[in-house]
């Protein structure tokens, strides 16, 4: 049964076999890597590449987010402290200023009075 079968008549039964099949796009793929070779290459060259800014990147994010983490216990917490002292500080300060404020008007009127005095004649 193979001397049936010669050279020609292989080829022609692949052909047949092959031409009738479907191929994947995996095989598709394969098959046009191997019919052009210089592109191949170089289209392996620019995955490469790609994938290597990729996981720089992804590494750089991934350094940052865990660099955030470790700090951010200490952020909340100088937050929460800062925040309710702030509110203490802020009203004693707005009263201590709301009371120099006063004293330093005070001090104008008095100031002002004795102005007054000394310019009206003595018997007013």
């Amino acid at each position: 049964m193979l001397e049936h079968f010669n050279c020609q008549g292989l080829g022609l039964l692949l052909a047949r076999l092959v031409g009738g099949a479907v191929l994947t796009p995996t095989e598709t793929s394969v098959l046009w890597g191997l019919h052009h070779p210089y592109w191949l290459v170089a289209i392996a060259i620019f995955v490469i590449i790609l994938l290597q800014i990729g996981i720089s990147l992804l590494g750089q994010l991934l350094r940052r987010v865990l660099r955030w983490l470790s700090r951010s216990p200490f952020f909340l917490g100088r937050w929460l402290l800062a925040r309710t002292t702030l509110r203490d500080c802020s009203e004693e300060q707005q009263l201590r200023g709301i009371l120099q404020r006063l004293d330093s008007l005070q001090e104008e009127q008095a100031r002002l009075l004795l102005q007054l005095r000394e310019r009206l004649p003595d018997g007013e």
